[in-house]
Formats: structure tokens, C-alpha cells, sequence
């Protein structure tokens, strides 16, 4: 475990936490440095894929597309779901695989207020109360993690990832998509869906 309870244990550094973001965001800009995104997280983390504001007919799965079809129905300041509570009954067929992150007092603070039962079954452990320092993994995914939501801050719109699980779990890949909401368009909560594949089927 990264940190006790309700207590954010950044184990990497801040300097090596805004560098990923920052080639994160730049590869989703320009189409150029992928590769520098596996040197910035000392090439632990394989099979990463960044899209930049999917298209539904891009998104693999259903559940992702649902999530997709909610956030873009709803108003927007500035590229920022203008709204800050979550309507389940309109995102049913995503339900147990979303997550709902909330951007804390501090720039990298990033706490789970919802953890999907799905997600929790998956992984092995219920994240909700927590923050992503605070994820039972290497330092490297929790840098991922928190990077992808200081992109998405950065740049205010949708962000597909794909990365390759653990071997300990039962899933071989994480679709995510990371939707940003807020007020007046400053970015203050984050709707995932996050999907485990295995056998290129969801489970």
C-alpha cells in the first residue's frame, strides 16, 4: 500500500509527475513523442495508448461509449462538463465500472469519491475515501494515473487511455476514459469509466 488511510503518499517525485504529464499532454498535441511517454515512467507500464477526445465508434466497449454519450450531452464552459452531481439512472449500462475523482485542495490531489464494484472486484480492493496515491501499486502507476488527470485538467476534454493490468489480476488491459466536470469551467471532478479486458471480452 502506497500511504495510510485519508493520507496522500506521493512517492515519486513532483518533478517527475508534472515531466509525464507534460509529455503526455505534448504527445496528444503534436502526434509526436509516444515514446518518450515509456522513458518518463522508466518503461514499467506496457501497452499504453493516449486518444484525445474519441470518437464513440472508437471506444471498444459499450460502457465507455454510454459514458461518452452522457458527458456530451451535457452543457459545457470552456470544454468542462458545467455540472458536478452524476445522474446514474442515465449511465446504467457503465454502472459498477465508473469511477468519480475529485481534484483536491492541492494540484495533485486526486481522491476517489465513487470506486466502481466492478473496478473494486477487478482490482482486488475498494479505492473510495482514497486517493491515487493511495493505490496498492508501483509508484510508476500511481504517477500514470495522476498524470493522465493533470492532462486532462491541462487540456479540458475526454482522454482515452489503454494500459496493460498486472499479471496478478484477472483482466490483461484497463480501457479508461476520463471525462472532466466542474463550475465555470475550472475542471474539479473527473466521471471514468474504467473497463478490465480479458480474452478481448469484458469482465
Amino acid at each position: 500500500m502506497a500511504g495510510a488511510k485519508g493520507a496522500p503518499a506521493m512517492v515519486m517525485s513532483e518533478t517527475s509527475l508534472e515531466q509525464v504529464s507534460e509529455t503526455i499532454a505534448h504527445y496528444l498535441t503534436s502526434g509526436q513523442g509516444e515514446a518518450a511517454i515509456d522513458e518518463a515512467l522508466n518503461f514499467e507500464i506496457k501497452g499504453m495508448k493516449f486518444l484525445r477526445e474519441p470518437a464513440e465508434a472508437q471506444l471498444p466497449l459499450e460502457q465507455l461509449r454510454c459514458a461518452l454519450r452522457y458527458w456530451q450531452a451535457l452543457p459545457k464552459i470552456d470544454g468542462v462538463a458545467n455540472v458536478m452531481k452524476i445522474e446514474p439512472e442515465k449511465l446504467w449500462e457503465a454502472i459498477g465500472y465508473l469511477m468519480l475523482v475529485d481534484v483536491g485542495a492541492g494540484a495533485n490531489e486526486f481522491r476517489y469519491a465513487l470506486y466502481g464494484t466492478r473496478i473494486a472486484a477487478v482490482a482486488g480492493f475498494d479505492m473510495t475515501g482514497r486517493t491515487v496515491w493511495e493505490v496498492e501499486t508501483s509508484s510508476a502507476v500511481q504517477t500514470f494515473f495522476a498524470a493522465c488527470y493533470r492532462t486532462v485538467c491541462k487540456l479540458r476534454c475526454p482522454l482515452y487511455t489503454v494500459h496493460k493490468a498486472p499479471p496478478h489480476i484477472t483482466a490483461s488491459h484497463w480501457h479508461r476514459l476520463i471525462l472532466p466536470f466542474g463550475e465555470n469551467g475550472e475542471v474539479k471532478r473527473f466521471l471514468v469509466c474504467n473497463t478490465p479486458i480479458q480474452d478481448g471480452k469484458l469482465i
